[in-house]
């Protein structure tokens, strides 16, 4: 695999509380997927401050590559109730900037001197809570001085990515690159500290086109960090019986139907149950990237094209990381026979994409 590609996948869909846990849960995904596939690592809190050696003689034995470590969610990600906790603490809170430094000091030291990767988090917190911006980009600030930081004393190059997404306080590219001018983050961007993640599934909901998104940040300054190849269903003027049959406790899915060229947006799906049967529908539920079509739903498939199309000539080319993190909640068909078998899938379904792309 080319270096210059760097495709992996992310652990998020992993349940494990403890280092070894997590192991055996990696081994019996490498079993199936390419040796030396790049690997996002999200670790829960808990096991921040626990022993990792486990985790690092793993990737060290196996040659894996660590494409970063995802710091959106702190905790409790799995729970049966997550819904709109998923983004707490926000950026406002010290809380967050603690946790995101914790991560840091982690993934410093499982890269070793030498090692470049990138953090992604939160887009400031969600729209309804009363966050200070002021606050929240004050500690952006200092969680990414402690990354330069970190650089100076360990050799190891870190970033922090922000992830645009529906409902939240950055819910576009257009709302980062504000976000960044705004508040007088410029100089973060610009010494590449502070960047983007491009989640395909986000962009399709908000119905951002790819190629606005990049032109967007390269406008402020800001670099891409990294691309998350996800997917989401799409009602077109049928199967939105189906789209409202996705509905589940555990995590949010922000909702958005494009009717007569207008755009109404639903913080969650069952919030669109009176809205009429008609229009493109789109809620946020990471399904399987491979897939154009699950029952009588579409997916917003394309929309990873656009956005490996869009990014093809960028001269600081981002990790590329499939992140489907959904598939205990998804419909049986779109469901194969092992998780491992999954992600195979998917992999093989985005490297031959990206390959067709080089």
């Amino acid at each position: 695999m080319s270096e210059a590609v760097r495709i992996g996948w992310c652990s998020n869909v992993l349940k494990s509380a403890t280092a070894t846990a997590l192991v055996a849960e990696l081994e019996s995904i490498y079993d199936v997927i390419p040796a030396e596939t790049p690997l996002g690592l999200w670790l829960p809190q808990s096991m921040l401050g626990s022993d990792l050696r486990p985790l690092q003689r793993w990737l060290a034995h196996t040659d894996t590559p660590l494409l970063g470590l995802n710091a959106f969610p702190i905790d409790r990600f799995h729970d049966a109730v997550v819904k709109t906790a998923v983004y707490r603490p926000h950026w406002g809170d010290p809380a967050r900037a603690a946790y995101t430094i914790q991560a840091a000091a982690c993934l410093a030291g499982l890269l070793g001197p030498g090692g470049n990767a990138g953090l992604t988090t939160v887009p400031i917190g969600w729209r309804s809570d009363a966050i200070n911006l002021t606050a929240a980009c004050r500690n952006i600030r200092a969680v990414c001085d402690r990354l330069d930081a970190i650089a100076r004393e360990t050799g190891t190059t870190l970033h922090l990515a922000i992830e645009p997404e529906p409902g939240c306080i950055v819910d576009t590219t257009a709302a980062l690159a504000r976000l960044v001018t705004d508040h007088g983050l410029e100089d973060l961007a610009a010494r590449g500290t502070l960047r983007a993640c491009l989640d395909a599934c986000h962009l399709a909901i908000m119905h951002e086109s790819a190629s606005d998104a990049v032109s967007s940040l390269a406008g402020a300054g800001i670099l891409i960090g990294r691309l998350q190849l996800s997917s989401a269903p799409e009602a077109r003027d049928a199967g939105h019986a189906a789209m409202l049959h996705l509905r589940e406790p555990r995590w949010m899915h922000q909702t958005s139907i494009l009717r007569d060229g207008h755009v109404t947006f639903f913080d969650d799906l069952p919030d669109a149950d009176d809205a009429p049967r008609a229009g493109i529908w789109r809620t946020h539920l990471h399904v399987p990237i491979h897939l154009e079509r699950i029952g009588s739903l579409h997916t917003t498939q394309q929309t990873i094209d656009e956005l490996l199309a869009a990014t093809a000539s960028l001269d600081d080319r981002p990790a590329i990381e499939v992140e489907t993190y959904a598939w205990s909640v998804l419909p049986d068909e779109a469901r194969g026979n092992t998780l491992a078998e999954d992600i195979a899938e998917e992999l093989a379904w985005a490297r031959s994409l990206v390959e067709g792309r080089r």
